[in-house]
């Protein structure tokens, strides 16, 4: 048996989506082959950019808490859009799930697909103006193998060595298909910095010193962030010279200051879409994305170990209602926790459509004919996550499932969810763009962790592990067709939807969304 992974404090699940995305993409399945590609001059695009305004500062507002911008101890969706400023992989995975070279500038894959050598760009410095050794790869790396936050991105790999100072090699335990997406999502560190600046705990806090085109200049936790462009950036400095991160958490604070002119970019709330986006004076964009939210049942302990009841409340809700009440609109129904962005996402699947009669026959079935109470739902109060329990609770009466609203904090919630303490909770996590990021709610590994449904199924399991060892395309498609009857069969979790992208910003400021998240050295001031 596997071991049950330390409890986590906090996840990126917690958080309401923010400009940032988690720091992943799509899938690569060319294992075996060679890539090259020389990477865009990052800062060469809005470098040329003529600076019309005359300004080289940015104000951004940060709707959620921050803690931290240690790469591998991330767990707001905050923390991670802040470290991606400051740290860079070896490859990035664009919009398109293609590869990017980053600090590598190519790699290759022996004929067995378990050796994966990359060759390190020249001439990069970290922030303290040391240069990028391979000994700072494999330190990063290794760095993240005994880390709870980092454990799905390295698990299958079983060494990393530098045979010189340019030269990285990960040794595989098993060929891995999604590899490249989980590289994507590394920050390299400086091991001396490291060393030097790390706590009892060994983390950094925000002591920080990335390769990226970005340092932090000051950081007051759950206040502001401000970080500084990098002169001697490898892509060429950036025309942003100060980003300003102001934690506005109230949204009409916030919608106050970007009116305001004293916020220049923005996630949009759902609330106020219609006047911002009919405001001639801002750029917007309502895009989907793959953010899902979702209920999640203990399915550990009673009532909810109880697989027709879950299905009961899965058929209870109309997601429609919810949408219409937490996302005013700005949200698709979602039956599956895929989504359509992801490589192996079907929409081939068994669904849980609004069926309130379906329901109570369920609910009968699962030995509650007159109904049950099944005591506290709990929910992040203050944020939408409270409106979607407002009407499920709604929904669950009509049923004769009674129950009342716990409201908590973010990070009281997840301790709550990923301990098992708790019933019936509702969540929001951006996804990965690989289906094999969704055995993190499935396999026992898990549990402390991501699985906060506690579910586990050994054929599930088996299966996700033949999905990250098959190189063939079509054979992973099919393998994840058969995880996705298997665990919407066991509705572990109900899908309600997935949110749009909502971001505004001052017409004078050239910026383009992207669903991977924003490099706010790619922005500049027209």
């Amino acid at each position: 048996m596997k071991k049950k992974w330390k409890t986590l404090t906090a996840v990126c699940c917690a958080a309401a989506l923010a400009l940032s995305l988690t720091a992943c993409s799509g899938s690569s399945d060319n294992a075996g082959s060679a890539a090259s590609q020389e990477a865009p001059d990052a800062g060469s695009a809005a470098a040329d950019t003529a600076q019309t305004s005359g300004r080289t500062d940015l104000n951004v507002r940060i709707s959620d808490a921050f803690s931290t911008v240690d790469p591998h101890n991330l767990s707001l969706n905050s923390d991670i859009m802040l470290c991606r400023q400051i740290y860079e992989p070896l490859y990035w995975l664009n919009d398109k799930a293609e590869e990017v070279p980053m600090l590598a500038t190519d790699y290759s894959v022996s004929d067995d697909g378990l050796i994966w050598t990359f060759t390190l760009r020249e001439g990069v410095t970290f922030q303290n103006g040391e240069p990028l050794k391979a000994s700072d790869v494999v330190y990063s790396y290794e760095r993240c193998f005994d880390n709870a936050y980092m454990q799905e991105k390295v698990e299958a790999i079983d060494s990393v060595n530098a045979p010189d100072d340019s030269t990285v090699e990960l040794h595989l335990k098993y060929q891995f298909s999604p590899l490249m997406e989980k590289i994507a999502s590394i920050g390299i560190v400086s091991e001396a910095f490291v060393e030097a600046n790390k706590d009892d705990q060994g983390l950094l806090g925000f002591n920080a010193c990335g390769t990226g085109a970005y340092s932090v200049k000051e950081a007051i936790p759950d206040v502001s962030v401000t970080l500084e462009a990098y002169e001697g950036y490898w892509g060429g400095a950036a025309p942003i010279k100060t980003l300003n991160f102001e934690q506005i958490t109230d949204d009409t604070t916030a919608i106050t200051a970007f009116e305001a002119g004293e916020i220049d970019i923005m996630n949009v709330p759902s609330a106020n879409w219609e006047e911002i986006s009919s405001n001639d004076a801002f750029e917007t964009s309502a895009r989907p994305s793959n953010h899902v939210v979702y209920l999640i049942f203990n399915t550990e302990t009673e009532p909810f170990n109880n697989k027709a009841l879950r299905q009961a409340v899965a058929y209870a809700v109309n997601r429609q209602d919810i949408i219409d009440v937490a996302a005013d609109g700005l949200a698709e129904p979602a039956t599956t926790l895929a989504t359509s962005y992801m490589f192996g996402y079907t929409e081939d699947h068994k669904s849980y459509e609004y069926d309130p009669e379906k329901a109570k026959e369920l609910l009968a079935q699962a030995g509650y004919p007159d109904g049950l109470d099944i005591g506290s739902i709990k929910t992040m109060g203050g944020s939408y996550f409270e409106k979607v329990m407002q009407v499920v609770q709604a929904e669950l009466s009509e049923i004769g499932i009674n129950c009342t609203i716990e409201s908590m904090d973010g990070n009281s919630l997840v301790n709550d969810c990923i301990t098992g303490n708790f019933s019936l909770a509702d969540m929001g996590q951006t996804l990965s763009l690989d289906y094999d990021f969704l055995k993190t709610y499935f396999n026992e590994e898990y549990i402390n962790g991501l699985n906060m449904a506690r579910f586990s199924d050994s054929k599930i399991q088996s299966l996700f592990e033949q999905g990250a060892s098959t190189t063939d395309k079509e054979e992973r498609l099919a393998i994840y067709k058969e995880i996705e009857d298997l665990t919407q069969e066991a509705c572990a979790y109900v899908p309600l939807y997935n949110l749009q992208s909502t971001a505004a910003w001052t017409k004078d400021l050239s910026y383009t969304p992207s669903i991977t998240g924003i490099m706010y050295k790619d922005v500049s001031w027209k």
